[in-house]
């Protein structure tokens, strides 16, 4: 390829990414925007700190999904990922042994991590971290859905209807493109939360245990 052909094809893939940043931008923020007008009266005292921040955590997300190798297609327009939805949710593919061999091997801090729940008949898989590590308690805590035995047992009142599991493609596939069963009948796919999106753009799909650093 000569020259001049290989910076018209640089500036090509500049342009469509500069395209797909803006996109995306505008999607996540009016998606924000319609979220934080929803804030129950309780959290509207923290309203003007998630203003302020919200242009930084929409553009470093904007940015880490642009570039991210990922296996699944992604739709700018709705700030979604897309994958086909398995007819079941694949949460009971695991056993609590080979969890928590799992986590006895790769425990750490930051390590991002499917949760499962089932409440009232409804099935999701959410995108969490690991921040907290009690390996002589054999136990981890999740930034958002609290503590779990290693083995993925929760051990709070708090989060009975969840259980921590290992890190698979359908797992993951599950949560990133929001993926819901009720009654074991598949459903409109939910959208993730900045915070998840943020997640999914350092997940290692080649190796679940050994994401991008953040």
């Amino acid at each position: 390829m000569k020259k001049h052909d290989a910076d018209q094809h640089q500036l090509w893939q500049d342009e469509a990414q500069s395209q797909a940043y803006t996109e995306l931008c505008n999607a996540l923020y009016e998606r924000e925007i319609s979220r934080l007008s929803k804030l129950p009266v309780e959290l509207l005292p923290t309203l003007a700190k998630r203003l302020a921040s919200l242009p930084f955590y929409i553009r470093r997300a904007a940015e880490r999904i642009v570039q991210h190798p990922s296996p699944l297609q992604f739709d700018g327009q709705n700030a979604s990922w897309l994958a086909r939805q398995s007819v079941q949710c694949p949460a009971k593919e695991q056993g609590i042994e080979q969890i928590e061999q799992f986590y006895r091997k790769y425990a750490k801090k930051a390590l991002i991590v499917p949760v499962y729940q089932q409440q009232q008949g409804l099935e999701t898989v959410w995108l969490d971290s690991v921040d907290e590590i009690d390996l002589d308690g054999s136990r981890l805590h999740c930034n958002e859905h609290g503590w779990f035995g290693l083995n993925g047992t929760p051990l709070a009142q708090e989060n009975a209807d969840k259980f921590l599991l290992k890190p698979s493609k359908s797992l993951m596939t599950a949560a990133c493109s929001g993926h819901l069963w009720l009654n074991a009948e598949r459903k409109t796919p939910r959208l993730l939360s900045l915070r998840e999106l943020l997640l999914a753009s350092r997940l290692n799909w080649q190796n679940f245990a050994k994401p991008f650093q953040p």
